[in-house]
């Protein structure tokens, strides 16, 4: 069964299902989307409820983390929970990480005290994010003691706009993480587990950015050389963490970094979904494989043939976000055609709803240019605000 929710659906996911007729959970989002009434075959929650909760790893994907609730809420004792609230509060998925990384450094917080701790006594560089949160949001890098007071500004004005526009699920500022700042290169997965347990990657991605200090996600990047470097690295700790939590028929976005001693730590794994607001799609283009199709059907790309086949170019999709202080009552459109000609190949352009989330659009796209890769990072979005 596939959860449809807010806060972006591509009509590439759209027409998948409906090609295939798969099923989906009728709730708000489905009733509101404008859809013919016939054209997706639906459930309800009390049908979705009878046919899975017998079952001990239900089969289930979201395009959406707003679809968590609904199965912490009706499925409450399946495995699919148990993953769910493993991986979604960082502060567990920290703890239960312990065992395989002894050294690494943590603690969590009260939001309420963030601001009377003892700020003196952290050993900086340092990261503070909430434990329960989505694209970025309230995550600051510390460099040093003097610079806490206005993260820290900066993280309690960021997760009040986040609480506006997503469910506690899927935002949450009770809590705040403070974990040691990992010095490398981030990296991102979409991969799921086949009912057998066995880890299955559907894609491989840099996350790029212009320093450490930058927790953008602006800029993903895949191309056929990151897969083969990093493709059996990556399959071995998906291994690791299947076997540590008995995983199966389960997808997710894992996000890594590489540190200086090649190690790999896991920064977060977002459940039940691919990269989020559908940009997973990306797949399409770079490799000519549909996830959703292979998630459902449980089925294995043949990336000895897709790479081999594979070009020198590489692909990415690009967030065009909306500055965190521009007032929205003040802005009549995007200059999508002045932005776009710093990109060589745009494959396409998805125009987001910006008055109700914090994106203009996302562009997918193509280049041979590392140095359009760069331009692309450092491109200020306020200057294309009509």
């Amino acid at each position: 069964m596939f959860i449809i929710e807010k806060p972006y659906v591509s009509e590439y996911l759209i027409d998948t299902i409906i090609n295939h007729d798969w099923a989906v959970l009728e709730n708000e989002t489905i009733d509101n989307c404008g859809m013919e009434e016939d054209a997706f075959r639906l459930w309800s929650t009390e049908k979705a409820v009878k046919t899975y909760m017998m079952q001990e790893y239900p089969l289930i994907y979201s395009n959406s983390e707003t679809a968590l609730d609904w199965v912490t809420t009706n499925l409450p004792n399946s495995n699919l929970s148990g993953y769910i609230r493993l991986f979604k509060d960082k502060i567990a998925f920290r703890e239960n990480l312990k065992e395989m990384y002894p050294t690494f450094y943590f603690e969590s917080i009260e939001y309420q005290d963030i601001n009377y701790v003892k700020k003196e006594e952290y050993k900086y560089p340092l990261v503070l994010k909430p434990s329960v949160g989505f694209l970025s949001a309230g995550v600051h890098v510390v460099e040093d003691e003097s610079k806490w007071d206005d993260e820290v500004k900066k993280l309690h004005k960021e997760l009040a706009a986040a609480k506006l526009t997503y469910p506690e699920a899927v935002v949450n500022t009770s809590k705040i993480l403070i974990e040691e700042l990992i010095e490398g290169e981030e990296y991102a997965i979409d991969a799921y587990y086949d009912r057998n347990g066995i880890p299955v990657i559907l894609n491989i991605f840099h996350n790029m950015h212009t320093g450490k200090e930058d927790v953008r996600d602006r800029l993903y990047v895949t191309s056929a050389s990151i897969m083969i470097q990093y493709m059996s690295k990556f399959a071995l700790l998906l291994r690791e963490l299947g076997e540590k939590f008995n995983i199966k028929n389960f997808p997710m976005h894992l996000e890594v970094k590489i540190n200086s001693n090649n190690e790999i730590i896991p920064i977060e794994v977002n459940p039940m979904r691919f990269a989020g607001w559908c940009t997973t799609d990306i797949a399409k283009y770079a490799w000519g494989i549909n996830v959703y199709e292979c998630f459902n059907a449980q089925t294995f790309p043949d990336w000895n043939s897709i790479l081999a086949s594979a070009k020198n170019e590489m692909f990415y999709f690009s967030m065009i976000d909306m500055p965190q202080d521009y007032p929205r009552s003040s802005i009549n459109g995007f200059d999508f055609i002045r932005y776009l000609a710093h990109f060589s190949k745009v494959i396409e352009l998805r125009r987001i709803n910006y008055f109700d989330s914090p994106l203009f659009g996302i562009v997918f796209g193509s280049t041979t240019s590392e140095d359009e890769l760069k331009t692309i990072l450092s491109l200020d979005t306020t200057k294309y605000i009509l």
